[in-house]
């Protein structure tokens, strides 16, 4: 069954609150995402902010095969910000058998204005992993060639926890 966020019961909710999603998004969100980003908050032990951009939670034009298009469907896929280095969130969202597509953004501005890695979680059935890196996109399990440019990129990125 497929509840939209906005009208699911957020006492449930440990972590977030409607407040923090940008206006109007939860009615195309999957509650079931809500949900499963307040349990990994839980295991990272870490603050997550959502992301302030709509399109970071659904969209209505571009790709009919993004987890974020919302017509005719609810959005399964959520952008947030880990306040911890990004290696120590992607770790535990390998963790986390709910998640299919993981992305890892390393050329983000987050809500502080300020550069920011960024972390794409969806819902889709199968497991999909990636990293952007200056625009490109790097699938670790297409080939050897890129599996070395997601671990040299992983590698060099630095967590500035101020």
């Amino acid at each position: 069954m497929h509840i939209r966020a906005s009208d699911m019961d957020w006492d449930d909710v440990n972590w977030f609150n409607p407040s923090e999603f940008p206006g109007g998004v939860l009615d195309h969100v999957e509650g079931a995402l809500i949900m499963a980003l307040d349990d990994f908050r839980a295991l990272l032990g870490q603050p997550i902010v959502p992301s302030p951009v709509p399109g970071g939670w659904c969209r209505n034009d571009g790709s009919t095969t993004s987890r974020h298009y919302a017509v005719e469907r609810l959005s399964d896929a959520g952008d947030i910000f880990p306040q911890c280095d990004i290696r120590t969130a992607l770790l535990h969202a390998l963790g986390c058998e709910w998640f299919g597509g993981i992305g890892v953004y390393l050329d983000t501005t987050g809500p502080s204005g300020k550069p920011e890695a960024m972390l794409h979680l969806d819902m889709r059935p199968e497991r999909v992993l990636w990293l952007r890196y200056e625009g490109r996109y790097i699938y670790p399990l297409r080939s050897a060639g890129e599996m070395a440019a997601f671990w040299q990129r992983l590698g060099e990125y630095r967590y500035d926890a101020a």
